[in-house]
């Protein structure tokens, strides 16, 4: 039986070592460029992240730099009410509005967007959805017809939505840039001290 006994693997043939070489390479340049891949992806990913990040940052305090804050829509609200209340004819204008040109441009790779800001993002822009419809609603013919009781509850709702839609913007700018500061981690802590749009009225 001793003769029978098994080559050791020093004895292997030098072609059969060159062929064992020869896989280990393919099989490492197979795992390095598979991890390349990787690297590349998520490098691309986060570069995308990053510009939606800051496109939305940008849209969203825009609009509510035309808001301004609280007290300022308050005031006008006051003032629109006070004259609708002494001119029963008088129809507040309200002007069409369209802030959210980037947020539809995004809207086939909304999904690169992680739950801590796609959420609140998403919510924000349903809102200002919903002012625009009152909006047009505001603009027609039977609005104007209403008694002006009617129309006064209304514009106080409009401006009420407005109001609510600051919160939701400083909500968003707040999460967004912790998002860009300390990454998803900082966002949800954020987000979890802010706990509503509410706590978010003094803005980022």
């Amino acid at each position: 039986m001793d003769g029978l006994a098994a080559p050791s693997l020093l004895g292997l043939d030098t072609r059969i070592w060159q062929a064992i070489v020869a896989g280990l390479v393919v099989a490492a340049g197979w795992l390095v460029n598979g991890w390349r891949n990787r690297q590349e992806r998520r490098a691309d990913r986060a570069e995308r992240l990053r510009d939606a990040h800051r496109a939305l940052f940008a849209e969203i305090r825009a609009y509510l730099s035309q808001l301004v804050s609280h007290e300022e829509l308050e005031r006008y609200r006051d003032t629109l009410i006070d004259r609708m209340e002494r001119d029963a004819t008088f129809v507040p204008f309200v002007p069409r509005e369209r802030a959210d040109r980037v947020f539809s441009s995004l809207l086939d790779e909304i999904h690169i967007l992680p739950r801590v800001t796609i959420d609140p993002v998403v919510t924000y822009y349903a809102h200002l959805h919903a002012i625009e419809a009152l909006a047009d609603d505001m603009r027609g013919q039977s609005y104007a017809n209403l008694p002006p009781d009617r129309r006064i509850r209304i514009y106080r709702d409009y401006v009420a939505m407005k109001v609510l839609a600051l919160d939701y913007g400083n909500f968003c700018l707040r999460v967004i840039d912790a998002y860009a500061r300390e990454g998803k981690d900082g966002a949800e802590a954020e987000a979890r001290a802010l706990s509503s749009p509410d706590a978010a009225r003094s803005g980022p």
